[in-house]
């Protein structure tokens, strides 16, 4: 037993009634979406919030129309049971872990940036806590790499240039 298929809807039309009729819904009444359309006209387009976001989604509404009201082009529709795919992206995988840089190579590369660094700078500018990073200072010191220095106030400085 043969249906006829309800008559596509056009892109085109649905652009053009959007732009020029977007105020009062033209554009989601063509598409049968009633609700909507009133939602629309009665909250001035959701503060115009929607009528903007329909000008990235609109093609797509008009797809989805056509492929529930099985419209592959229109004419008549020879199958009865068709199903319509929608394609869901699984969620992501969680990522790999990244590799741990060594303390010393994370503090060596925040030298580059910054010659003379205390152990709050390192602390807050790498993954590095407090111990670990003090650890590591020190045997950059002790391997000649950097040099500690005292302020005149008080405060351990470490140089790496």
């Amino acid at each position: 037993m043969a249906t006829t298929a309800v008559k596509p809807k056009s892109k085109m039309v649905a652009y053009l009634l959007w732009f020029f009729l977007g105020w009062c819904s033209a554009h989601k009444f063509y598409l049968g979406k009633t609700g909507m359309g009133i939602l629309y006209l009665l909250t001035a387009q959701l503060a115009g919030i929607g009528w903007i976001i329909d000008l990235f989604t609109l093609g797509n509404q008009v797809d989805l129309y056509n492929a529930l009201h099985n419209n592959n082009g229109g004419g008549v529709n020879t199958q009865q049971n068709q199903n319509v795919v929608v394609n869901v992206t699984a969620p992501a995988a969680a990522p790999a872990p990244a590799a741990k840089v060594s303390a010393d190579k994370q503090i060596l590369a925040l030298s580059q940036k910054i010659p003379t660094l205390t152990i709050k700078q390192i602390v807050s500018q790498t993954d590095l806590e407090m111990d670990e990073a003090e650890e590591a200072v020190k045997k950059l010191v002790a391997k000649g790499m950097a040099k500690e220095q005292v302020g005149s106030d008080g405060k351990m400085t470490y140089d790496f240039s």
